[in-house]
Formats: C-alpha cells, structure tokens, sequence
C-alpha cells in the first residue's frame, strides 16, 4: 500500500496520489472514453480501502493460503470501468479494483481471484480489459448484472476455501439491499461500505412524509434495517448504528469500525468497516481508523489540489473544487 505512518502528510498523499494517478492514466489508454467521473476527493476514499489491503492480504496469506490452502479474493460489487476522471480536465485515478489488486501485488501478498459486478455493458468489458493489463497471474470475473442478481451465486462460490475482501461502494441508498448484502456479509472475510448517512437520512424524510414514493421509501428503509426503527431514530447517525447492529446481530462479522470523510459539498460520509472473525479483529479495525485518521485529520483537500497541480503543471482556485469556502 503506498505510504507509511513514518511519512509526513505531504509525502504520504503525494506517494498515495502518484500511485492512482499513474495507474490510472495507463489504464484510461484502454477503451479512452469510458470513464467514472467524481470529484478529488474520491482520492481519499480509494486510500481508505487500499489501507486494509494491508491489513487484510497478509493475514489471509499467512493464516489460510499457506496453512489450509485457500484462495484470497477481492470482490467490488459496483466496480466502474476501473478508471474515475475528476472535474479537473486530464486527471484520472485507478478505481477501486485495480487499486486493490495493484496494492496487493506491490505487498507480495497477491490476490488469487478478483471479481467485480458492474451493471454498464460498456464498463464491465472495459474494466476486465483494463484488468487483464495489470496482472496475467490473477483470475479475473466480471459480472455485468445488478448486484441483487448475483451476490448469492457469488457468496456460493466464495464458499469453496476462499477469504475474501468485499467493497460496497454504492451511490447513497440505490443499490443497498439486505437481500443483495446478507450473502455477501456470510463470507468468510471482510467488506467496507461506503454509507451516505445524510442521503439515508433523506430516504427516511421522504419515507415520512406524503410524497407518492413515501410507501416505497418506507420499504426499501425497513428491508435494509430489519425492522421499523428508523421511524424513530433522532438522527442519522442513529441509522447507522441500526444498521451496524444487524450486520453483527445477524451475520459472521465480529468487529466495526468506521471513518468519516467530507465530500467537497462539506458533507460527510463514512467507509464502514466490518472484519470477519480473525485474531485481534476489532484492534486491526481500530488500528486502521487510528492510522487513517492520522491522514485524514490534516487539511487533506488542500494537499491533494496542490499536489495534483504540482504533478499536472497548472494552477487552480480551490473553491473550484469544493476546498474551500
């Protein structure tokens, strides 16, 4: 994983930066114009789940590779086509997946499988060229299918000796489904989750109110949540905690932890992380919050535009990127 604590702030992001951008730029050579766009600090998002790469590829090396023989995978269930472009004309980072494989690679401690699912024809074919580019040693399934479709045909063969690394990277509540997750959440391993808690917070203002989609709002809250305790929760952040609980009420998670990161709008979201039943679990949870925290506690978004302005040769007003009031 690109950067250690033992870097400054400015080395750690400029390191971090270098290594997405690089990669992204080489594999945006791969079918040009189909791209993700978000904005920069999408940047701090894809550090947070490469981090437990380095926490997680290790262990299930050591601990079930070597011992008992399984396979080690990383699954992205809304992958993209591998390569996000921000607003800044001629950025474009790696995605997620191939962050994840390259991260894992670069600690000797591969991935033997990954698989991602992206409902774009278009993205889906470019991703798994885009892929196929990075690493000839790695098997590769890529499904082009909604995630509800297929999470259990993939949780039945991540059954087979297998530890997986599962991302949720969903846009606010559109694609969350306890029906998609709860196979998903059974598999030996861990996920992280990208969870909006403001947009849920929305859902469950129009899921009380009198708008024509309240009902369905409703609905989608309660077979999310497991049950009608949203109507009552005071704050967002009470959702949330709703939903922790069931994850660790009703699957083989044993240990949480989550981080925030501010959205170039101010507002806030957190990356959820659950870890699989392992030594020490909640202390590497703990343990990867504390160090990203580190980072993240910094005026980050004001390195990234430098650092990204340096790299690029321009200049910019930060206020075009949300940096700044």
């Amino acid at each position: 994983m690109p950067g250690k604590l033992n870097k400054s702030d400015d080395e750690f992001f400029d390191e971090s930066i270098s290594f997405f951008l690089e990669k992204g730029k080489q594999l945006q050579l791969t079918d040009p114009d189909i791209v993700d766009e978000y904005n920069d600090h999408s940047i701090l998002k894809l550090i947070a789940i490469e981090y437990w790469v380095g926490f997680f590829a290790p262990i299930a090396h050591r601990q079930l590779k070597e011992k008992y023989g399984y396979q080690v995978v990383y699954i992205d269930t809304m992958a993209g086509s591998g390569v996000t472009m921000t607003k800044r004309a001629g950025d474009y980072f790696c995605g997620s997946c191939p962050g994840a494989l390259i991260s894992a690679e670069r600690s000797n401690f591969p991935f033997d499988k990954v698989i991602g699912v992206e409902i774009d024809n278009e993205k889906s074919r470019t991703l798994q060229n885009r892929l196929k580019r990075l690493s000839q040693s790695t098997v590769y399934q890529i499904y082009s299918e909604d995630i509800d479709e297929v999470s259990q045909q993939i949780a039945d063969e991540l059954q087979k000796m297998s530890v997986s690394y599962i991302v949720v990277d969903p846009h606010a509540i559109k694609g969350l489904s306890w029906k998609a997750l709860k196979p998903l959440l059974e598999c030996k391993g861990d996920i992280m989750f990208t969870w909006f808690e403001d947009k849920i917070w929305r859902v469950r203002a129009a899921a009380l109110s009198n708008g024509i989609s309240a009902k369905a709002d409703a609905a989608r809250l309660t077979e999310l949540l497991g049950n009608e305790d949203w109507r009552e929760a005071k704050s967002s952040h009470n959702l949330t905690d709703i939903f922790i609980r069931r994850v660790l009420n009703e699957t083989k998670k044993c240990a949480v932890q989550s981080l925030d990161i501010e959205d170039k709008e101010k507002i806030h979201y957190k990356m959820i992380l659950f870890v699989g039943r392992c030594r020490n679990a909640q202390l590497l949870a703990d343990q990867w919050k504390t160090n990203m925290e580190k980072r993240l506690g910094s005026d980050q978004g004001i390195h990234i535009a430098h650092i990204l302005d340096r790299k690029t040769g321009r200049t910019s007003d930060l206020r075009d990127y949300g940096l700044k009031d």
